[in-house]
């Protein structure tokens, strides 16, 4: 699992991307608003606050305490500090589980046990997430070719299961038929090198080596920006995972 100390936290929180307003919409047409809705791995709660608009309950948890303590507060969220393959939460107790990209950091194999526990029957589990940036011809080239090589030995191997879009992952649930939705940004040059950093493969080489390579890289993808004054739309592959488990 990831973790972060207190300015990656921070860091995180200010530069990851909201999640798309319809993606939450849909989820309210296949649950109560009274539902009590989970959202597991919250991180600073980016999607809880967003539940929150549509459901009257929301439990947030992460096993990061630094990350819950950059939590946005809500009302109607209640955010807690645990792993998410074992909880405090009662038998049967969630009519939705949330995973906003992270059930690739997860124990798969001890996470479904939980799963299974703390949902009701019939309960409805979704998990989301995204993949790269495209920005420009420009500006992909100049970080395919500047950033992403001395990334490469970095890559937890978890990443796989995002890139391929938890393709490999055998879910426990009936498949429940998704709409397509659209995940953009409109960011300048420096809000998206601080997305870069980010990164998890980012933060490693950081941890192991300092930034240099950001910031060898950033005068360069500053030039390829077409205009550097002015914010761009970034599209990020965006998918989403939903069933019903029996």
């Amino acid at each position: 699992m990831r973790t972060f100390d207190g300015q990656s936290s921070t860091t995180y929180s200010k530069t990851r991307p909201m999640y798309p307003a319809e993606l939450y919409y849909w989820l309210s047409q296949q649950a109560s608003p009274s539902s009590t809705v989970w959202d597991c791995a919250c991180g600073t709660g980016q999607a809880s606050v967003d539940l929150a608009v549509y459901f009257d309950r929301v439990e947030a948890s992460d096993i990061s305490e630094s990350q819950v303590a950059a939590a946005t507060p809500h009302r109607n969220v209640n955010y807690q500090v645990f792993p998410a393959e074992k909880t405090t939460y009662p038998d049967n107790h969630f009519d939705v589980v949330c995973v906003a990209h992270a059930l690739h950091w997860f124990d798969l194999e001890a996470f479904w046990v939980e799963l299974r526990r703390v949902l009701k029957p019939n309960g409805i589990f979704v998990c989301w997430g995204y993949n790269w940036l495209e920005i420009g011809e420009a500006e992909d080239k100049a970080i395919t070719e500047c950033v992403l090589p001395h990334l490469a030995p970095y890559w937890p191997p978890q990443s796989r299961l995002l890139w391929n879009q938890y393709d490999e992952v055998t879910f426990p649930f009936e498949p429940i038929t998704v709409p397509k939705f659209e995940l953009s940004c409109h960011w300048s040059v420096s809000q998206t090198l601080d997305f870069i950093r980010t990164w998890s493969a980012s933060q490693l080489h950081i941890q192991e080596h300092g930034d240099d390579f950001l910031q060898a890289a950033s005068p360069i993808i500053r030039e390829a920006w077409s205009k550097p004054n002015q914010k761009k739309d970034i599209h990020l592959p965006f998918f989403v995972r939903a069933g019903r488990v029996a």
